[in-house]
């Protein structure tokens, strides 16, 4: 996929309708007037709502101001947790993906690229990767660490609650690492799970202690210094259409990694197919209403 075809796949993240490229290909064009730039390094601003609510925009003050230092930052806490090795955990999320060469990969999160490079690799020859992020810094910084001749490569400004993207578009969709402080969650994962191409893997991880370990001394020192170790496995923000879902705990069991396939629709439950018995009258519609 080129630059220009890249443009042309794009769609309205509020409505999902087709946008309009510029001749000259410095921005794209919604029905409804809003214009999407596109600015340095071709990093095209896609972000939606234009002016973010008030929790995603102070995470992307955030990581706006720490960019720099975050890979720095991110290995040393990792190496706290039970002195993890990050490389080796990387390779274990991105190959949950299953990833062949030439395929078509979503990161939302990509942040300075770490997992990205990974991807990368894995789709080589041939794939795609779109790498996206809310914070400009830091998709920035990845747009310099990030080269690949055999892959095509396309870096986007977005909200992962508003994917401009058309239905099964990717194979696969990645996010690690801040899930947990979107204000919108419940849309995040469907909107995760949306742009995935029916029997494509979803992978997605974020902080939250395993429930087993929350009374340990030395773990409660870790969600008195950091809230988010106390997140939640937000599981119930899953939309139905999920399948073969399994949930890992790594680095030193304070990082979750869920995993799932994505089905054609929600599982199906005949709940008034009569339950074998001596009568055969009885079914699980008949029993809800007795109790």
């Amino acid at each position: 996929m080129t630059h220009t075809q890249f443009l042309a796949s794009l769609v309205c993240p509020k409505t999902g309708q087709p946008l309009q490229v510029a001749e000259d290909g410095q921005s794209l064009t919604a029905p409804d007037g809003t214009v999407y730039p596109v600015l340095d390094s071709n990093i095209i601003d896609m972000v939606h709502p234009r002016e973010l609510f008030e929790d995603d925009a102070r995470e992307q003050h955030l990581y706006d101001q720490a960019y720099q230092r975050y890979d720095r930052g991110v290995s040393w806490v990792f190496e706290t947790l039970n002195h993890s090795d990050e490389a080796a955990t990387r390779q274990f999320m991105i190959g949950l993906m299953n990833l062949q060469p030439g395929q078509t990969v979503l990161e939302v999160g990509a942040g300075t690229g770490k997992d990205s490079a990974l991807i990368i690799e894995q789709i080589s020859p041939g794939g795609t990767a779109v790498l996206s992020d809310l914070s400009p810094n830091m998709l920035r910084l990845a747009t310099q660490k990030l080269k690949a001749e055999d892959v095509n490569i396309h870096f986007f400004l977005g909200n992962g609650s508003y994917l401009p993207f058309a239905d099964g578009t990717f194979d696969s969709v990645f996010h690690f690492g801040g899930i947990n402080t979107f204000s919108e969650r419940k849309k995040a994962f469907a909107e995760l799970t949306r742009v995935v191409k029916v029997g494509g893997k979803v992978v997605i991880g974020d902080e939250s202690m395993a429930p087993w370990l929350r009374n340990e001394p030395t773990y409660q020192t870790l969600w008195k210094a950091n809230p988010l170790f106390r997140a939640e496995v937000p599981i119930a923000d899953l939309p139905a259409n999920v399948e073969n879902f399994k949930l890992h705990y790594i680095f030193g069991n304070c990082f979750y990694v869920m995993e799932y396939t994505v089905a054609a629709k929600a599982p199906e439950i005949d709940i008034d197919l009569p339950i074998p018995g001596k009568d055969f009258v009885d079914n699980w519609r008949l029993r809800a209403e007795k109790a």
